[in-house]
């Protein structure tokens, strides 16, 4: 029998409209000088979200400028040991904290990352939307406007939660199992590699695009079919190996293949001189993937998965040849930001080279099955 135990520390008497409920504290703010403060902006972000580390660094930026009065919270619904290991591996130098039991993420309707909300001390909602559009005239208005104060520990409020047992995470029996998700609080693929099967959640869209390793705009399926699942692979199986197939013929839908025409990046591998799997080491069943403001690095990534996930940070289908390509495993440490550099890293690093071109590319239609 599992089971949990809750301890609630309340560090003020007075209920503010405002408070958020959080697990556990991961870091305090390397910037906010204050404790009291008269705005309180919720940054809601995920490890996997490539934007929301650019927007981290933005926030950073007005941390700074008001490093008094106005206080930033980046809050992820994900495990604690995840958001701890990426920190490690990413310089983050505002607070980070985990929303108790995606309280805060499902009371707002978090729906898309990254998302912001900008709360006064009393807890009332000031502004709400993508945080790189909140600027420093906003900051400015807004403390000019409220003078109240409330220290942090009033705003957010820490609920201990100990697990006495982990087997309340469920594990799938069969080689494939899916479920269809009501509501999901972040947009986007979450992959989450376990040690005998990898799960992926999101639309499937997001999930077709996955397993056919292509740009999701690559993907044509309608609103009505273009549902939100949960998805259970067990490595090595059948279902796993042919993961479209599977997942085609479980919601009995049919797949047919076109030609679109627009700007693609084609990539050689002729003489590619690829590294292996032993320059980075991230631990079993830790994230592959790092994305940073302007490199990603992978941890034991395909070359065929690594195409695919450069194609989604760059919006952009990537076209190659995929005959007699391995599927072994490599480390990876590319540049993204800017193309020259990404072009020059690509073959300087690995001998791939990239041309970017207006060209076809194949698209996949998703229908219902007759």
């Amino acid at each position: 029998m599992k089971f949990k135990i809750v301890v609630l520390i309340l560090f003020s008497i007075n209920v503010s409209m405002g408070q958020v409920h959080v697990s556990e504290f991961i870091r305090d703010s390397n910037i906010a000088k204050n404790d009291y403060n008269k705005l309180y902006f919720i940054d809601f972000w995920a490890t996997w979200c490539a934007p929301c580390i650019h927007v981290s660094k933005y926030l950073e930026t007005l941390q700074n400028q008001y490093s008094e009065d106005f206080y930033i919270v980046s809050l992820s619904q994900e495990n604690p040991d995840l958001v701890k290991q990426f920190i490690k591996r990413h310089k983050v130098n505002l607070a980070v904290a985990i929303d108790f039991e995606g309280e805060t993420f499902q009371k707002n309707k978090i729906n898309s990352l990254p998302y912001g909300i900008l709360y006064n001390a009393s807890g009332k909602k000031l502004w709400e939307g993508h945080p790189a559009e909140l600027k420093d005239y906003h900051v400015a208005k807004f403390l000019k406007q409220n003078t109240k104060k409330a220290s942090v520990s009033n705003m957010f409020i820490v609920n201990n939660v100990n697990y006495t047992q982990t087997n309340n995470v469920y594990k799938p029996i069969n080689d494939f199992e899916y479920l269809e998700l009501e509501s999901v609080a972040v947009d986007g693929l979450q992959i989450k590699y376990k040690q005998d099967y990898i799960e992926l959640s999101g639309s499937l869209k997001d999930i077709l695009a996955y397993s056919n390793k292509v740009n999701k705009n690559q993907i044509k399926i309608g609103f009505d079919l273009n549902k939100k699942y949960k998805m259970y692979f067990k490595y090595h199986s059948n279902a796993f190996k042919n993961m479209e197939k599977t997942i085609l013929k479980s919601l009995n839908l049919t797949k047919e293949e076109a030609m679109g025409n627009g700007y693609v990046l084609v990539f050689s591998f002729n003489n590619a001189m690829l590294w292996d799997k032993h320059q980075i080491n991230w631990g079993i069943n830790n994230e592959k993937y790092l994305i940073g403001d302007t490199q990603i690095k992978a941890d034991n990534v395909s070359l065929e998965d690594m195409m695919y996930k450069l194609s989604s940070i760059l919006e952009t289908p990537i076209v190659y040849n995929k005959s007699g390509l391995s599927q072994e495993l490599h480390d990876w440490q590319i540049h993204y930001k800017y193309y020259d550099l990404m072009v020059s890293n690509l073959y300087d690093t690995y001998g791939i080279k990239v041309e970017k071109q207006i060209s076809s590319y194949p698209e996949y239609i998703i229908k219902k099955a007759l």
